[in-house]
């Protein structure tokens, strides 16, 4: 009996010491699964939230965004995942969860039919981190092919740089719809061609961005995917302090001769027009004096501080465009001006047909309203696109292409390779 005994003491022993090595053993595994199942848990609700599947109930946010919770709560997993990482999903509350005011929008869609649309993302994330000294919103409008890959080369250079940064996404289905009333007033002026490249919404979307958004966002800046950083974006935000009181947008001149062909009626008619004319009417150095592409002259060739600088207007680029939302949306003019008879007039009286979306909107607005609109150093928007050189304006391009200063942003338009 007591042999018996002492077996199944030993039999206990040898089960319960099996039994406790396998828990450690199940413990260790389920702690190092916890990233992969929050990933999979915050994706599952991101789907069953995401406006892609139309499913809009009252409680749940918009803009497709996954919350972290209106006061900071919500799903414990979800919860978990953005208090262990410094790349949080959450929908914009000012001031809020997300603590920043620095909000940064993009336009991310059609990844399968643009091949550097993805190479041209990670370079401007990874300038934009590099540099950055501070905390950043940045706000993905995009589609349900193109997301995930966006969601990817967002943490991959926030794991890279150390940094924190909070995202939101935006079904571009949904945004389209809330300019609507915009986009078929102004399609007819400022696409090349049905079915083109810029006949698409989404190149509208700045003028009512202010629709999009939460209304208690005050500022935000519009930015291209084809830039590359050489500064901290919030030297850029800074400029906003430097707007008069009414002024709406800031946008920097345009480097081409684009404004100088689209209005060429006009100036017929107009020779003494500034309009389509170089942002720097003082002389330039001759184009055999220029530096290679993306050395641009120092400010000592500067005309002397004691004499004003004149500056033509060859139009505006919408590479960059700072919006300030809070007086866009109390700006009775401004509710005018996008109407379709306002710009179907502003467009007739200077015998304008675009194809460049709302830069042309914008250019057209700084002829009829310039008081609205800030006009940002060139250094802010320095355009690289030399297409115009080589389709007739060979002889005056450089003078349009002129740009004094030190480069904070290069634009690689036309798919021009933006120094690193």
């Amino acid at each position: 009996m007591n042999k018996a005994l002492l077996v199944f003491i030993v039999a206990s022993g040898f089960l319960l010491f099996i039994y406790a090595n396998s828990s450690v053993f199940n413990r260790h595994l389920v702690q190092k699964d916890v990233p992969e199942r929050l990933a999979a848990a915050a994706a599952l609700v991101h789907r069953n939230q995401h406006p892609h599947h139309h499913q809009h109930h009252e409680g749940k946010h918009r803009n497709g965004t996954v919350a972290v919770g209106e006061n900071g709560t919500g799903d414990p997993l979800q919860a978990a995942a953005a208090a262990a990482s410094k790349l949080k999903r959450v929908k914009y509350v000012s001031k809020g969860t997300n603590d920043t005011e620095y909000n940064i929008f993009l336009i991310y869609t059609k990844e399968s039919q643009n091949m550097i649309l993805h190479s041209q993302l990670e370079l401007f994330l990874r300038s934009l981190l590099k540099y950055s000294t501070i905390e950043l919103h940045l706000h993905v409008i995009t589609d349900e092919q193109s997301e995930r890959s966006a969601e990817e080369l967002i943490r991959q250079q926030i794991e890279r740089f150390h940094r924190t940064a909070f995202y939101t996404l935006y079904d571009v289905r949904d945004c389209a719809e809330k300019i609507s009333d915009i986009v078929h007033g102004m399609m007819p002026l400022f696409n090349y061609r049905s079915g083109s490249y810029y006949s698409d919404a989404l190149f509208l979307l700045s003028l009512g961005l202010h629709r999009i958004v939460d209304r208690n966002m005050r500022r935000a800046i519009l930015i291209d995917c084809d830039v590359v950083f050489r500064a901290s974006v919030k030297e850029l935000f800074d400029q906003f302090d430097q707007f008069a009181p009414d002024q709406l947008f800031g946008l920097a001149p345009e480097l081409t001769p684009v404004y100088r062909h689209v209005l060429s009626r006009y100036r017929m008619n107009n020779p003494q027009t500034s309009f389509g004319s170089p942002y720097y009417l003082d002389k330039v150095p001759a184009a055999t004096d220029l530096q290679p592409l993306g050395k641009d002259v120092p400010r000592g060739k500067k005309a002397p501080a004691s004499e004003p600088r004149h500056h033509g207007y060859p139009g505006l680029n919408s590479g960059v465009v700072m919006l300030h939302l809070d007086r866009i949306r109390r700006s009775r003019i401004y509710e005018e001006i996008i109407k379709e008879s306002t710009v179907k007039n502003m467009a007739e009286k200077y015998s304008f047909q675009g194809h460049l979306g709302d830069q042309d909107f914008y250019t057209l607005m700084g002829f009829e309203f310039p008081g609205l609109i800030y006009r940002l150093d060139c250094v802010w928007n320095r355009q690289l696109c030399t297409w115009w050189r080589e389709h007739g304006y060979s002889d005056i391009f450089d003078s349009y292409f002129h740009c004094e200063g030190t480069v904070k942003i290069y634009h690689g338009n036309c798919n021009t390779r933006a120094p690193e």
